[in-house]
């Protein structure tokens, strides 16, 4: 009897913009909604959980749908947010204070740690609309820089499946 064996590949047919801001979150949100009339609404944040970490790292994550277009927009954090991860073998009595507690961060693409943001297409985007996307993004006072970048040259591009 043959073995048939199926092969699934992820999909990753939308548009990536990097952004980098020193703002948070909150505001580059606000900017992205006045500038391009969206109502981009925080969601539930991006867990990701690395094959070889003990804990999760949450990045926070926007998303707008335009209905009549069907196209999905979404800015995604780059760094995660603060979480306290506990020390393992801790007691009342045992391990300083050092120990107790400490604040990790993680980058979702480390490839691109000068990127604060991504804003994600999904859906119908033609080369000239993303053009014009950069260019009006880049014309927040807020926003540093805005970059296309090519998601199939991304080593860690799995995280961006969500």
């Amino acid at each position: 009897m043959a073995k048939h064996i199926l092969k699934l590949e992820d999909d990753y047919d939308f548009v990536l913009i990097g952004i980098s801001s020193h703002e948070k979150e909150y505001r580059i949100c606000w900017a992205l909604n006045n500038k391009f009339n969206f109502e981009l609404k925080k969601i539930d944040s991006l867990e990701i959980k690395g094959k070889k970490q003990e804990t999760a790292f949450f990045f926070p994550l926007f998303k707008y749908e335009n209905q009549e277009e069907f196209i999905e927009y979404f800015v995604l954090a780059n760094l995660s947010e603060s979480k306290s991860v506990e020390a393992k073998n801790n007691t009342l009595f045992k391990g300083n204070a050092n120990e107790m507690q400490s604040s990790e961060n993680e980058f979702l693409i480390p490839e691109y740690k000068n990127m604060n943001y991504f804003f994600i297409i999904k859906g119908e985007v033609n080369a000239d609309e993303v053009e014009e996307t950069i260019r009006k993004i880049k014309e927040i006072d807020i926003v540093q820089t805005a970059v296309n970048i090519d998601v199939s040259q991304l080593k860690s591009k799995q995280n961006l499946i969500f």
